[in-house]
């Protein structure tokens, strides 16, 4: 049996440690922020797609819906494809799905890749705790934990205010081009 299968975690040096903390943070930092960000722009995106008030609303319901159902299935798919392997699709479809809803010009493709994002972005929690607890011993995991927690909670936290000002400097599809750079950041982490 390997160290992972017993429980143990595997001998990582500090260093290596602490990469993984931050490449999962930022992982689903990312994933937290568009969950936030969006809600800010609803208005310009009602006007710019012309939609009704309950129309734009499905842009964060979809969203949420997606997560909800794709959560559960983390399991099975790291069970199916590896915790690495569904890390790398999670992060690359994420971002193509962000790409997508800074190029909608209706509204039924970017509810469609928003349904994307969620659901792409939904193995990211699940994944990236497990990987901590994984990776870290018993006697640094709450630490790691608390980290984790508090880089989570810095995206939701400054989405609002971030996503107020490109919107209204340059248009609400600059919500979603600001999440490319960290997506690209977080797959070269993933990937190393």
């Amino acid at each position: 049996m390997s160290a992972r299968e017993i429980g143990v975690a595997p001998r990582l040096t500090s260093g290596r440690r602490v990469m993984i903390l931050i490449t999962v943070s930022l992982c689903v930092m990312l994933y937290a922020l568009t969950t936030t960000i969006i809600n800010v722009v609803l208005p310009q995106l009602q006007g710019a797609l012309s939609a009704t008030p309950d129309q734009v609303s499905w842009v964060v319901t979809l969203n949420l819906v997606a997560t909800a159902v794709v959560t559960p299935m983390t399991g099975w798919l790291v069970a199916r494809f590896g915790q690495r392997g569904v890390m790398v699709w999670s992060v690359v479809g994420f971002s193509i799905a962000s790409l997508l809803c800074a190029t909608a010009t209706t509204l039924p493709p970017l509810l469609l890749y928003r349904i994307g994002q969620g659901a792409f972005g939904a193995p990211l929690v699940p994944l990236a705790q497990a990987i901590i607890v994984a990776s870290y011993p018993p006697a640094q995991r709450a630490m790691a934990q608390g980290i984790f927690g508090m880089c989570i909670v810095i995206g939701p936290a400054v989405a609002p205010a971030l996503g107020g000002y490109l919107a209204e400097e340059y248009g609400w599809r600059w919500i979603f081009f600001l999440i490319l750079p960290f997506c690209l950041m977080a797959l070269l982490g993933v990937l190393a």
